[in-house]
């Protein structure tokens, strides 16, 4: 294996470790560090919160672009080709479009902007701005790279978000957890819940304090695995740009920044409207 690509090996492994004292720090300090930065009116906070997500969906988009100059200029049937072209091309616009909905959603910009949640062509217009160029850019970087296992290497790194994302989705269909938002508003029989202690009647909570579903949806946290997953994601910009193939510690490093963003402001970027 090219030592660069090792290097890069050597750090995914070094993400577990990390990956599980920040778990137990979660479990032990969850309440204290929620008390600690709550504040739903802290501008700055909501968009470090934002900014955390944004690499997960810009990268596949990216990414997304990358795979389709492979298979327009690869040795496959035209008919092959198109029919993966057009694959790669709707799977782009279906991520920028979850992207720029993620980004305009009240958990993140919607939490500044309430009138953009749920506003179709605010998040068209977002997916147009922060994500869709990617898939250029991610076309123009794979067409001067050199790397002729850069197909293979980006099929694993989507295959270990897809992972991510669905054991995310997985767990929090098994959890019931209040976000720590609606908990310190006072209704009756929802407070702070530990995520390893079952939360019953988190329907019936919904239904009657009137409150959105995803209040119930906090564990585990998708804005901390998204800012954690940029730690795979940066190191991966070397299979694109040569002069960065000796810098895959320092980009990891990089991903790690993203680490605070969802700390910045843990999942309680707005009140409910009913308040």
């Amino acid at each position: 294996m090219d030592k660069n690509y090792s290097t890069q090996k050597k750090l995914g492994l070094l993400i577990l470790p990390f990956f599980a004292a920040f778990f137990i720090m979660g479990t032990f300090f969850d309440k204290t560090a929620a008390e600690a930065l709550f504040s739903p009116d802290f501008v700055p906070a909501k968009l470090l919160t934002t900014l955390g997500v944004y690499p997960f969906y810009a990268a596949q988009v990216f990414f997304w672009g990358a795979l389709s100059e492979r298979a327009i200029h690869s040795d496959k049937s035209k008919a092959f080709r198109a029919a993966l072209c057009i694959i790669f091309v709707l799977s782009a616009l279906l991520i920028g479009f979850i992207g720029g909905k993620s980004m305009t959603g009240r958990n993140n910009l919607g939490s500044i902007y309430p009138s953009l949640i749920g506003n179709i062509p605010a998040v068209i217009i977002s997916s147009l701005i922060l994500e869709y160029p990617l898939f250029l850019a991610g076309y123009l970087a794979s067409k001067k790279s050199k790397d002729k296992l850069l197909v293979k290497r980006v099929i694993a790194l989507f295959a270990v978000l897809l992972a991510a994302y669905l054991s995310l989705e997985l767990l929090k269909n098994l959890f019931d957890r209040p976000r720590y938002r609606t908990a310190v508003l006072g209704y009756e029989g929802i407070g702070f819940a530990p995520w390893y202690k079952p939360f019953a009647g988190a329907e019936k909570c919904a239904a009657e304090y009137g409150l959105p579903a995803d209040e119930f949806r906090s564990f585990p946290s998708g804005h901390s695995l998204f800012s954690s997953l940029t730690m795979c994601i940066f190191p991966s910009l070397a299979w694109f740009f040569p002069k960065l193939k000796d810098k895959q510690l320092r980009l990891f490093s990089w991903g790690t920044v993203f680490l605070p963003c969802h700390n910045a402001h843990p999942n309680d970027t707005w009140r409910p409207l009913s308040q």
